[in-house]
């Protein structure tokens, strides 16, 4: 029987073991896909899972997190970006980078973004374009390609969309988030 989210918290909390069977029974699809969007590689995939597993195990306590899908998800994005940089510094290769070439238009370049409150600053500005100038189906649009690394024809099953309509979406919510973030000054 599966646990819940509160009960695998609470076995990471008792230090107890089980948390990390309960994590990858429970969980281990959902981060194995989210971790070979981004690395393009199930090997390399299965190893990021494996160390979001400790990671998380590691950070609990002191960390709270009130759900366990997403606090997971996101040290499995972590680490396989991380991974990611790690490779690409080597061999200059991978999947993810196109979807950064798609944004690099949108963002400000790394060395104009001079401190972490700049960052902070820019990343909730981003978000607050996502919840108040774009529609549902545009944020999920954006989210599933640029934060977890779907894939523009998996986007179309997913939202019964042709390839062609989900990348016209897709420019024309970050033609619009451009506009946002030039009138906010973060991009010149």
């Amino acid at each position: 029987m599966a646990l819940t989210d509160q009960e695998i918290l609470a076995l990471c909390w008792a230090r107890d073991q089980r948390a990390l069977a309960a994590m990858a029974e429970q969980y281990g699809p959902y981060c194995h896909t989210v971790a070979q969007n981004v690395l393009g590689n199930p090997h390399d995939a299965e190893e990021c899972v494996n160390d979001a597993y400790l990671a998380v195990w590691n950070a609990i306590p002191p960390a709270q997190p009130q759900h366990l899908l997403p606090y997971l998800a996101k040290a499995t994005r972590n680490i396989a970006l991380n991974r990611l940089a790690h490779d690409r510094a080597q061999k200059r290769d991978g999947r993810f980078h196109l979807l950064l070439d798609e944004l690099a238009e949108v963002l400000p370049d790394e060395g104009s973004v001079e401190d972490a409150a700049a960052q902070g600053e820019l990343l909730e500005a981003i978000q607050t374009f996502l919840r108040e100038k774009a529609t549902r189906a545009e944020r999920q649009l954006f989210l599933r390609r640029y934060f977890w690394g779907d894939s523009i024809g998996e986007l179309a099953v997913t939202f019964r969309y042709s390839e062609s309509k989900v990348k016209s979406r897709l420019f024309r919510v970050r033609k619009r988030l451009r506009n946002y973030l030039t009138e906010r000054g973060f991009l010149g």
